[in-house]
C-alpha cells in the first residue's frame, strides 16, 4: 500500500473528535497574550485527572506538566531518565542475570508538591494499589508481572518479577502508560477510585493543578521548587474547546497559544492562521476498525475478510484523511524495530467480497440485504457525537457494504460514554457495538498484548474486540520473555501476521499529529511518544 513521509496498555485512547460547527467570531483576545501563561486546547472533555485511572490521551498531556515518571520519552522517542537517574539494562547490572529484577535508583531530594519528600517507598505503595483488584485500573497488563516490590533504601527500588518482562518502559512508571507515582502519605487508606484527589492531583511533575473548571478549562501553576528548577512558564492552561472552528479560530485572535492534534479535514486551515507554525510529526498512532468477534455474525471469520475487502482504505486516506499518516497493514508502528511491511492486507475488491459472504451462508435477498437462518446482516457501529471525520468515513463504509448486501446503522455516543471503562459501562468496553472506529496510541516497545490477548479481553485489559487466538498469545508471552531484539522480531513478525489472517480489526493508517502553535511558543518540540515531554523548557514571549 502507498505511504506517505507524514504519517502514537497500556495503551490510550484518541477520540476521532474533529468537531464541526459554528465559531465565534470577531472580538479580540480573552485577556490578551500573556507573557509566561501557555494556553492550550484540545477537544476532549477530561474524566478525572488521575492517570491511574484514565486512558484518555488529555490526560497523559496534563501529567507530562504535573506528575512524576521514571522515564519520559524525547522528540526522537528515545528513553529519558526522569525521576530515575538510570535506564535499567543488563549491561549496567540492573536486569539481573535471569531478567526478573530490575533495580531503580531514584533521584534524591524530589519534593511532593506539597512539600513532602518523594521516597521508594512512594513506589511501592503506587505498584500495591495498581494491584488491588479493588482499584479502577483499566488493565494491570506487565504490572502482574511484579511479585514483589523490595526498597532496601529511600532511593532503591527493586521490581522482582515472576518472569522476564521486556516491555517494562512501556508499563512501569512512563506516561505512556499513564499510571503516575502516587503520594503514599496522601491516600494510604483511601479509596483512591473516588478520593478528591482525583480531581486535584498532588504530583511530582514542574506544574501544580489548581483549578479544574469541569467542562472548562483546567489551570497549572510553576512548581517553584521542582528537582529540575523552576520552569520557564508561570502558568498552564488547558482549555477544552470541543469546536474545532472555534478552537482555530482563538488562535487566529489570540486567545490560544495551541490547538494540538488539529484534524486533518482542518490542516489547510490551520496552517493559513498568520504568526503561527504547524508542527507535523510521525506518532506511535493507528486509526483502526474494530469487529466485536463475539457477535454471532462476526464470529466467522469469512465475514471478517469480506468486510475488510469491502474498505477502500486509500479512498478513506485521501478523502477523509487528507493523506495525512502512513498506510499500513498492522498496529506496529512504521518507526518501530518491529514493523512488518509484509503484514497482510484486504485488497478492495467487492466480488470478493460478495464471494466469501456466500461462502459464508449469508445469501442476497429480494431487499438488498443478506440473510441467513432467517436474520439480515444489520451491523450496528458505534461512534462519538460531533465527529465529522468519523461521519464521513462512515458515510463512505455504508455505501460499499451496502453494494454486498450489509446494512450499516450508525449509533453516536458522547465520547466520554463511548470510551468509558468497564466499570463506567463504556460502550468500546463492554463490546455493545458490532463494529467501532478510533485511535489507539501505542507505548514504544511493540508489546501489544494488552489489545489483542485472550488474557486482556475487557475488563482485564483493553482487549474489546473479544478476540482469542491462543498462537498469537504464545508469540506475544514469547517475546516478552527475552530481552534478545532478535527473538522478539520474529515473534512480532508472526503476530503481525496472525492478525493479518484473522482480521479482527482493520488499520486504518498510522498517524501523523499536527499541532498549530503561536510564534510566542518557544521549546514546543513534540515527538512520537509525547508532544509535552520538555514542559520546563516551553516559554512564551515576544
Amino acid at each position: 500500500m502507498g505511504a506517505t513521509r507524514a504519517a502514537r496498555a497500556c495503551a490510550t485512547i484518541l477520540a476521532l473528535v474533529a468537531l464541526a460547527g459554528c465559531a465565534r467570531a470577531g472580538g479580540g483576545p480573552a485577556g490578551g497574550a500573556q507573557a509566561g501563561t501557555f494556553r492550550w486546547a484540545d477537544a476532549e472533555d477530561i474524566d478525572n485527572l488521575n492517570p491511574l485511572l484514565s486512558t484518555q490521551t488529555v490526560v497523559e498531556d496534563l501529567s507530562a506538566f504535573t506528575m512524576g515518571y521514571f522515564f519520559v520519552f524525547d522528540a526522537k522517542g528515545d528513553p529519558q531518565p526522569s525521576l530515575c537517574l538510570t535506564v535499567p539494562t543488563r549491561a549496567n547490572g540492573l536486569i539481573s542475570a535471569d531478567g526478573k529484577s530490575l533495580t531503580f535508583r531514584l533521584r534524591r531530594g524530589v519534593l511532593w508538591q506539597d512539600g513532602k519528600p518523594f521516597t521508594a517507598a512512594d513506589v511501592k505503595f503506587t505498584v500495591a494499589t495498581i494491584l488491588d483488584p479493588k482499584t479502577n485500573v483499566l488493565t494491570r497488563e506487565g504490572w502482574d508481572e511484579i511479585a514483589r516490590v523490595d526498597t532496601p533504601d529511600r532511593y532503591t527500588v527493586v521490581f522482582r518479577l515472576r518472569h522476564p518482562y521486556a516491555a517494562f518502559l512501556n508499563r512501569f512508571f512512563t506516561p505512556v502508560g499513564n499510571p503516575a507515582i502516587l503520594p503514599e502519605h496522601l491516600l494510604k487508606g483511601k479509596d483512591v477510585n473516588h478520593d478528591p484527589y482525583d480531581a486535584l492531583p498532588v504530583g511530582l511533575g514542574p506544574f501544580r493543578y489548581v483549578k479544574w473548571a469541569r467542562g472548562d478549562e483546567v489551570v497549572m501553576e510553576a512548581f517553584p521548587q521542582y528537582w529540575g528548577g523552576a520552569p520557564r512558564l508561570k502558568r498552564v492552561v488547558y482549555k477544552i474547546v470541543p469546536d474545532v472552528n472555534t478552537a482555530l479560530t482563538q488562535v487566529r485572535t489570540g486567545e490560544l497559544d495551541a490547538f494540538v492534534r488539529v484534524p486533518n479535514t482542518e490542516i489547510d486551515q490551520a496552517r493559513g492562521i498568520p504568526g503561527t507554525r504547524t508542527v507535523d510529526h510521525d506518532v506511535n498512532a493507528y486509526g483502526h476498525l474494530d469487529f466485536n468477534v463475539t457477535r454471532p455474525a462476526l464470529r466467522d471469520v469469512r465475514v471478517r475478510r469480506a468486510l475488510a475487502s469491502a474498505l477502500d482504505l486509500r479512498a478513506l486516506w485521501e478523502k477523509v484523511d487528507r493523506s495525512s499518516g502512513f498506510l499500513a497493514c498492522t498496529p506496529i508502528s512504521h518507526l518501530s524495530w518491529a514493523y512488518d511491511p509484509h503484514a497482510p492486507c484486504y485488497p478492495f475488491d467487492l466480488a470478493h467480497a460478495a464471494a466469501l459472504l456466500d461462502q459464508a451462508g449469508w445469501r442476497m435477498g429480494p431487499d438488498g440485504l443478506r440473510h441467513k437462518g432467517g436474520a439480515a446482516l444489520v451491523l450496528s457501529f458505534a461512534g462519538n457525537v460531533g465527529t465529522p471525520g468519523l461521519d464521513a468515513r462512515v458515510a463512505m463504509i455504508g455505501g460499499w457494504f451496502a453494494k454486498i448486501g450489509v446494512k450499516l446503522e450508525y449509533v453516536r455516543y458522547p465520547t466520554n460514554k463511548l470510551f468509558a471503562s468497564y466499570a463506567g459501562g463504556g460502550i468500546a468496553a463492554t463490546r455493545d457495538y458490532d463494529l467501532i472506529s478510533y485511535a489507539w496510541s501505542l507505548s514504544p516497545d511493540p508489546d501489544v498484548r494488552n489489545l489483542v490477548a485472550c488474557s486482556r479481553i475487557s475488563p482485564l485489559g483493553q482487549n474489546y474486540m473479544g478476540y482469542c487466538d491462543r498462537a498469537v498469545d504464545a508469540a506475544l508471552g514469547d517475546a516478552l520473555a527475552t530481552y534478545d531484539r532478535s527473538k522478539r522480531l520474529a515473534d512480532y513478525t508472526f503476530v503481525q501476521e496472525r492478525l493479518g489472517r484473522d482480521v479482527p480489526f482493520v488499520v486504518l493508517s498510522q498517524r501523523t499529529e499536527h499541532d498549530t502553535v503561536s510564534g510566542r511558543v518557544h521549546g514546543f518540540d513534540p515527538g512520537p511518544i509525547m508532544d509535552f515531554w520538555n514542559p520546563t523548557e516551553l516559554s512564551t514571549g515576544p
